[in-house]
């Protein structure tokens, strides 16, 4: 999509970005990356850039929670199956946000499938509007920053470096990250706690002898 970015500019960063923060599978993180890049080239103009990607993130976030807000649980219930995400496992993620909602804001962006989640389920659980966008802003910063900023003041010297040298073990550690990431973000998300497991076997058990 490099083409296209230099083409159409930071305007399809900010609205690439800006629809995947609303829950779309769309290669934001790699737009910001590569629009960093190009700054670095001088071919865009890094505020731009990183203008872009924070206020596409923020705005993106702020639809999906007011979404949530509104319509969240109704969607879940009666499209949620139909995305693996039925109400049962929509039901632990909203136990995540519970225990660790502002750990979660504050990471979410930076981790696939809650980079996605983030605004929508902090909507349908009605979190506080000016708690969340605050530690969404933060978020949005830091992550804008961590991909564009890093690729602006490194990217010259990194694709310099591999011109040289083989590029398959960088797409390797990639892939690997990308898994490592996906499983654990998966099991943080729809694996129930052992504790909260016991509580609910022990109250199956009563409930029997009660019986």
């Amino acid at each position: 999509m490099t083409e296209y970015l230099v083409q159409y500019g930071c305007g399809l960063l900010f609205v690439v970005v800006l629809l995947e923060s609303t829950g779309l599978p769309l290669p934001g993180e790699s737009l910001v990356v590569a629009g960093g890049l190009l700054a670095g080239e001088g071919s865009l103009h890094i505020l731009l850039v990183l203008g872009a990607a924070f206020f596409g993130s923020i705005i993106g976030d702020n639809i999906g929670y007011l979404v949530g807000r509104r319509y969240g649980r109704a969607m879940v219930v009666r499209w949620g199956e139909r995305f693996g995400l039925g109400e049962k496992r929509f039901k632990m993620v909203e136990e995540r946000f519970q225990n660790y909602g502002i750990a979660v804001v504050l990471v979410a962006r930076f981790i696939i499938i809650l980079r996605q989640l983030n605004g929508f389920v902090a909507g349908t659980m009605h979190m506080n509007w000016p708690v969340f966008l605050l530690y969404n802003s933060i978020s949005a910063a830091a992550w804008s920053l961590a991909y564009g900023g890093l690729a602006y003041l490194f990217g010259t010297a990194f694709q310099t470096y591999f011109a040289g040298h083989s590029t398959w073990p960088l797409y390797l550690a990639a892939v690997a990250i990308c898994l490592v990431g996906c499983v654990g973000t998966y099991k943080f998300l729809f694996s129930r706690d052992e504790t909260a497991s016991g509580d609910e076997e022990g109250g199956d058990v009563e409930a029997g002898e009660r019986r």
